[in-house]
C-alpha cells in the first residue's frame, strides 16, 4: 500500500518536514556518488553515522541515536523514497497540528524510541528513518483519524480513514515482525516501525488530553466521546426515553411524516420548548451520523440547530464550532461558518479555552486563499 494524499492542509508552511525530506534525499544522493567514485565519504558517513545497537557503542557516540535515520540503503531508491513519500504525505499535516518546534521534537523523539525498540531484539547496525517516519505516522492517527487517505494497492486507488490506514501499515509491520522470528525478513526492522508507532500515538494522546496541543473535531477523544454518546442513545432506545416514546406514539398513529416535519419545524409547539439534554444528545447523535455518511448539509444544520435552540448546554459551544468547521471544509460556505465564529468569539458569554482555541485556529485557516483539498 502507498499513500499518495491526505485531506488535510496544514495552515502553516511544513518547512520541518520538507528540510527532513530533503536532508535524507542529499545525504543518500551524496553516499551513493562517494560509492560510485571510491567510497571514502561513504566510508566516512557509516562510521559515524550508523547505530550499532550496544551500551559501549552508544557510550561513545551518542548522536548515533538520531543519525541513523538520516541514512539510507545506497542500494536502491525504493528504502529512501518510500520513507520520504510516507514523510512528506503525513508529515505535513502532524507540523499544521504540532508547529515546527514539537514536530521536531517528535520526529527527534521517533528515532530515539525506535533505535531503543530495535535494540530490544537485535544487535545489527541499523540504518533508514521508517521508525521516526512511523512516529510521524501514529502522531497522525491521533489527531486526524478521520482524515481520509487515498491509497495505492495494487493498480487501484482507495480511499480510508486515517486511523484505518495507520492500523493497517501497522499489522503489516507486525506480521513482518512474526515472521522475523521465524528467520524471514531479518533486514527489516519491523519492531522499530512498531515502537515508532507506539510513540507517535501516544505522544499524541498525552499531549491531546493535558491540553498542551488543542483538541479538535476529528482526534482520537473526539472519536471516544462520539462513541460514549452513541452509546448512550442506544441506552435511550432500550429505556424507552420520552422523546423515544412521542416519535412511538407518532408513528403508531401512521403520521411518521407529520412527525418528521414536527420536528424540524421551527414553528411548532415542540420546536418552541427549550431543549432538554435528551433532545441535544439526540440531536448530537444525528449529526454526527450525518456527517459520517458525508451528509454535510444535514449535519451542520443538526449541529447549529443545537445551538440555538440549547445555547446554555454545555454541547452548544463545541456543536457551534462543529458547525462552522463543517460549514467551511466540506460545504465551502466560508461566508457563513466565519458568521457562526464570530459569533462565538465576540459574545458576551465566554467559551471554554480549548473551543476558543479551535474557533481561533478556524478563523486563522478562513483567511487562507484556498480551503480543503489533498494535502
Amino acid at each position: 500500500m502507498i499513500p499518495l494524499a491526505v485531506d488535510r492542509q496544514s495552515p502553516i508552511s511544513p518547512w520541518i518536514t520538507t528540510a527532513i525530506v530533503v536532508i535524507n534525499l542529499l545525504s543518500f544522493v551524496a553516499v551513493g556518488t562517494s560509492l560510485r567514485e571510491g567510497g571514502s565519504v561513504a566510508d566516512s558517513a557509516f562510521s559515524w553515522g550508523v547505530f550499532v545497537p550496544s551500551a559501549p557503542a552508544v557510550m561513545e557516540r551518542p548522536w548515533t541515536l538520531v543519525t541513523y535515520a538520516f541514512l539510507h540503503d545506497p542500494s536502491g531508491l525504493a528504502h529512501v523514497g518510500f520513507n520520504m513519500l510516507f514523510l512528506f504525505i503525513f508529515g505535513r499535516a502532524v507540523e499544521g497540528r504540532l508547529g515546527h518546534v514539537r514536530f521536531a521534537l517528535l520526529y527527534i523523539g521517533g528515532c530515539i524510541v525506535a533505535a531503543l525498540g530495535q535494540w530490544l531484539l537485535s544487535r545489527a547496525p541499523m540504518i533508514g528513518a521508517s521508525g521516526a517516519v512511523a512516529a510521524v505516522t501514529g502522531a497522525f492517527a491521533a489527531l486526524c483519524p478521520r482524515a481520509r487517505v487515498r491509497l495505492l494497492v495494487f493498480f487501484s486507488v482507495i480511499e480510508i480513514s486515517g486511523l484505518a490506514a495507520v492500523i493497517l501499515f501497522a499489522v503489516i509491520d507486525l506480521v513482518g515482525q512474526m515472521g522475523s522470528f521465524l528467520g524471514a525478513g531479518a533486514r527489516v526492522a519491523y519492531i522499530a516501525h512498531l515502537a515508532g508507532y507506539a510513540f507517535g500515538i501516544g505522544t499524541m494522546l498525552l499531549l491531546l488530553g493535558t491540553g498542551l496541543i488543542a483538541r479538535s473535531e476529528f482526534d482520537l477523544f473526539f472519536l471516544l466521546r462520539q462513541w460514549r454518546r452513541r452509546r448512550a442513545m442506544a441506552d435511550a432506545f432500550r429505556n424507552n426515553s420520552p422523546w423515544m416514546r412521542e416519535a412511538g406514539a407518532a408513528l403508531g398513529s401512521g403520521n411518521a411524516t407529520t412527525a418528521t416535519a414536527r420536528a424540524d419545524s421551527p414553528r411548532t409547539e415542540s420546536a418552541m420548548r427549550p431543549w432538554s439534554d435528551s433532545d441535544v444528545r439526540r440531536a448530537s447523535h444525528d449529526a454526527s451520523s450525518a456527517f459520517e455518511r458525508g451528509d454535510f448539509s444535514r449535519a451542520a444544520a443538526g449541529w447549529e440547530r443545537i445551538a440555538a435552540r440549547a445555547p446554555d448546554h454545555a454541547e452548544a459551544d463545541g456543536a457551534l464550532v462543529m458547525a462552522a468547521l463543517t460549514m467551511a471544509r466540506h460545504l465551502g460556505d466560508r461566508a457563513r461558518a466565519q458568521q457562526m465564529i464570530d459569533a462565538l468569539l465576540t459574545r458576551s458569554r465566554p467559551c471554554s479555552a480549548a473551543l476558543r482555541q479551535q474557533a481561533e485556529a478556524l478563523r486563522m485557516e478562513l483567511a487562507l486563499p484556498n480551503l480543503g483539498g489533498s494535502a
